[in-house]
């Protein structure tokens, strides 16, 4: 899209009927011409004043023909009018070529339903963001924390995350990226691309699951059709404590005092999402740890 004509001086100008008629040609053949006749197009199902673009550029384009162009004191009189429609317009342009984001809490889980029947479930601390207009030519998300995605056969869906992207057609898989990423694939096929340029685009098939350390990229096999968090709970297996600690803080909203606590020690276990009680009897006790929560419950204190 030429930003140029996205500016609100020009399209001011372009209202004003003071664009050359090289401008004019131009601005008709750009992509931004395109995208606000399909928002005129979209707005019209809107119960909010219209903009019919069709009608404007039909008199400015009639204004473009006249061999006397009036003087600027003439012209003061309608341009406040066109400063409001401009401003109406350029809202307009902004909001439906603007992103639209969903984001989740500690504890907190969603499910988005995209444009093309495809969902995105985010779990706790995570964010998706999308344009809001567009969806059919371009099927691409912003997206950090953790979801599971059900994609639609369709064009390429591309999920970009701080770690690399991902394509790809129709499938189910998981995605986690927080300090490392993980990618769990379930059903069909995708492609990551890691962020690091030394690392090669890698393709995963249902039933295997990619991670990454930063530097490498491992992959294995995995048993299960959905992610254990999609279940009520998170997993681990042969991990520090110190992800179980942070898991923890992601699903329930407290403040953790480890006090000393060696968190590099392994753990292997599971905990529910749905007891903070629960949760902390099935991590701690099995590592001989005590723990204490507070009245407000905001706030558990770690201990050996």
């Amino acid at each position: 899209m030429d930003k140029k004509y996205a500016t609100e001086e020009f399209l001011v100008r372009w209202m004003a009927g003071e664009l050359s008629q090289e401008e004019l040609d131009g601005f008709l053949a750009s992509d931004v011409h395109r995208q606000l006749v399909r928002i005129d197009q979209a707005m019209e199902s809107l119960e909010k004043p219209e903009i019919d673009v069709e009608k404007a550029l039909a008199l400015v384009t009639s204004k473009n023909k006249n061999t006397k162009k009036e003087t600027p004191v003439r012209k003061l009189w309608w341009l406040p009018a066109i400063a409001a429609s401009v401003a109406l317009l350029f809202g307009a342009f902004n909001y439906f070529l603007g992103n639209k984001t969903y984001q989740t809490g500690i504890g907190e889980k969603e499910i988005v339903l995209l444009a093309d029947g495809s969902t995105v479930e985010l779990n706790a601390n995570s964010k998706l963001s999308f344009k809001r207009f567009g969806w059919e030519e371009d099927r691409a998300v912003e997206f950090e924390g953790e979801a599971f995605f059900d994609v639609r056969a369709g064009k390429d869906f591309t999920v970009k995350t701080t770690s690399g992207t991902i394509k790809v057609l129709g499938t189910q898989f998981n995605v986690r990226d927080r300090k490392n990423i993980k990618i769990q694939c379930y059903e069909g096929t995708i492609i990551f691309a890691p962020t690091l340029l030394h690392l090669a685009p890698f393709t995963l098939n249902g039933g295997n699951e990619l991670i990454s350390d930063g530097a490498t990229l491992q992959t294995r096999v995995i048993s299960q059709r959905v992610p254990d968090w999609k279940e009520g709970f998170s997993a681990f297996v042969q991990q520090p404590f110190s992800d179980v600690l942070e898991e923890l803080a992601l699903q329930f909203p407290i403040t953790l005092n480890v006090n000393g606590i060696n968190t590099n020690r392994q753990f292997s276990g599971k905990f529910s999402h749905n007891n903070l009680e629960s949760a902390l009897k099935t991590t701690m006790e099995p590592m001989g740890i005590k723990y204490h929560i507070s009245e407000d419950k905001r706030i558990v204190t770690l201990s050996n």
